[in-house]
């Protein structure tokens, strides 16, 4: 009987297509978010590092599937079963660094607009929300892949040896799931501290606090990974329920990479939908009503007098190359003719 089978087709489904739409939007970043005053940003950075892993990540799980990862376990043998758990454990490896850097990316986003008397404050507590994400990441691959002596039998369970760590290596695993949907919960909310104090309109206020929301998603993947994980640890049939854990886990990686990758390309998704400002002869008056400039990313309201056609056109570019690398972009135009 194959190998291939059970859950393994949903598993490839899922992946793949999730990993074709966040593809997509790294790709858009790296053409129109990437850079900022001729610098690569870290944001940026981060996400193609989660991107690369993930899809190293996709690529173990791929193999593993072939070998019987998803399927039920009584249609394989045991050196199939060992084999299908090898590919397991790579995925795992990779895909946990993936997770975070992909929260990495966000801090660095959320990094960008810090604002106010609180501002270092702030950005000490973010980058103290990362460093603990970190340190439980670190944990996890490595108490995981050294639990046992000799290493080989963390995959292979009828190998000879011990397995001295096997407590700790669990017990990790659930403080990095939990850790991880805390992290979630508190950079998707974060936002709201950051914009809720500003002079602008309630519906932008609204708007910005739930683009930058959708971590919540993620958040909800992570805790269903502690579910996932009791049964993972109690299973009857491992390599079926091994393919479960991946499943959750694949959503949960590719969901923050996607997801984190909105609001960075909010800026040219409005200019491709809606195009740029409409220009005309008279004097324009130019309102940010909820502006990155509010929070230090673009420069602050002006008017100008657009009597000269060459010279407003210039300004136009100039501010619409600076809203590119703007998180937050949201202006509206009064157009008053000249009497």
């Amino acid at each position: 009987m194959g190998t291939y089978g059970g859950l393994g087709p949903a598993i490839l489904a899922t992946l793949w297509s999730l990993c074709g739409v966040a593809f997509t939007l790294v790709f858009l970043r790296a053409y129109a978010a990437s850079r900022k005053h001729g610098k690569w940003r870290w944001d940026f950075i981060h996400i193609a590092v989660a991107f690369v892993t993930a899809a190293l990540a996709g690529i173990f799980i791929t193999v593993g599937v072939d070998k019987g990862l998803g399927n039920y376990v009584k249609r394989l043998t045991y050196s199939q079963i060992w084999d299908t758990f090898y590919w397991f454990y790579l995925a795992i490896y990779a895909g946990t660094i993936s997770i975070a850097f992909s929260k990495f990316s966000v801090i660095a986003l959320l990094l960008e607009v810090q604002e106010g008397s609180q501002k270092r404050k702030r950005k000490y507590a973010l980058w103290a929300v990362g460093a603990v994400f970190g340190i439980a990441s670190l944990l996890e691959v490595f108490l995981t892949a050294f639990q046992c002596k000799p290493l080989s039998k963390v995959w292979n369970l009828a190998e000879d040896g011990t397995c001295p760590a096997s407590k700790a290596a669990k017990a990790i695993s659930y403080v990095h799931a939990a850790t991880g949907g805390i992290t979630d919960l508190i950079l998707a909310l974060w936002p709201i501290s950051i914009v809720w104090n500003l002079q602008t309109a309630l519906r932008v206020k609204v708007g910005f606090c739930l683009l930058m929301a959708v971590g919540i998603v993620p958040a909800a993947a992570a805790f269903v990974r502690i579910q996932l994980l009791t049964r993972l640890h109690t299973a009857k049939d491992p390599t079926y329920e091994s393919g479960l854990f991946l499943l959750s886990a694949a959503v949960e990686a590719a969901s923050l990479i996607i997801l984190c990758s909105i609001p960075p390309l909010r800026p040219l998704f409005i200019r491709v939908i809606w195009g740029p400002p409409t220009l005309s002869t008279g004097t324009r008056t130019t309102h940010p009503t909820a502006t990155a400039a509010s929070m230090g990313v673009l420069p602050r309201s002006h008017s100008l007098s657009v009597n000269n056609i060459g010279s407003s056109r210039a300004a136009d570019d100039e501010e619409h190359g600076k809203a590119d690398q703007a998180i937050v972009v949201s202006k509206a135009y009064r157009v008053e003719a000249e009497e």
